[in-house]
């Protein structure tokens, strides 16, 4: 969660996808870690309560997967794609460059991308920098931790909601402007940090802060 600190100290990381709804639309922010491949869950451990799953999640919001038309992946590590799959009537809209990359990643960079959970046969919206996502709802660049990472803006009357994904993972992160250990690119992750924090009436949202599990 942050570079270079807190080593070899274990970090039951929250996983939270946002759900937004607008009078157009359902919108999706990530979809959490799903059942991850056989081979990958003797590394990392995955605890879920029944009552935890996203498809509970979104029925306690009267809500079915096929309910939701847009998925936004702030990037494509197996924790914020893994129930990709499940939203088959969804438009996902990622960062070309994240998708682009995240089909043929780097060696450093290779075990947290899973191609077979976002490489699905779906709606892509592939875009290019600040993207306007439906009214009030926009996405910008937040690169560093990945190479095409996006973070997500909801706009209120008097509040800007910013889920900063794992540009920001933990409150600290921001805070403190230290950069999350899992990197891309360090100058980057930092510069999207000092971005994140230029935002005017904000109320940001961690993607793995474990003490901010309600706003």
């Amino acid at each position: 969660m942050v570079y270079m600190k807190y080593m070899g100290q274990p970090y039951d990381a929250a996983l939270k996808p946002l759900l937004i709804s607008t009078p157009q639309d359902n919108i999706l922010v990530d979809t959490g870690i799903g059942e991850l491949p056989e081979k990958y869950q003797k590394f990392f451990a995955v605890k879920r309560k029944t009552g935890e799953n996203l498809k509970t999640q979104l029925a306690k919001h009267s809500l079915k997967p096929e309910d939701i038309d847009i998925v936004v992946n702030t990037h494509l590590h197996f924790d914020h794609c893994g129930n990709n799959s499940l939203f088959e009537n969804a438009k996902f809209v990622i960062q070309k460059d994240e998708f682009r990359y995240a089909s043929a990643p780097d060696k450093f960079q290779h075990t947290a991308y899973i191609k077979e959970l976002f490489d699905i046969r779906t709606d892509h919206v592939l875009v290019n920098g600040r993207h306007q996502v439906t009214n009030d709802v926009f996405v910008v660049r937040t690169p560093g931790h990945t190479i095409g990472h996006q973070s997500v803006i909801v706009r209120t009357d008097d509040k800007n909601y910013v889920y900063c994904g794992d540009a920001a993972p933990t409150k600290e992160n921001l805070e403190r402007r230290n950069i999350p250990g899992v990197l891309y690119c360090a100058h980057k992750a930092l510069k999207s940090i000092d971005y994140l924090r230029t935002m005017e009436n904000a109320v940001y949202i961690y993607s793995h802060d474990n003490e901010q599990m309600t706003l």
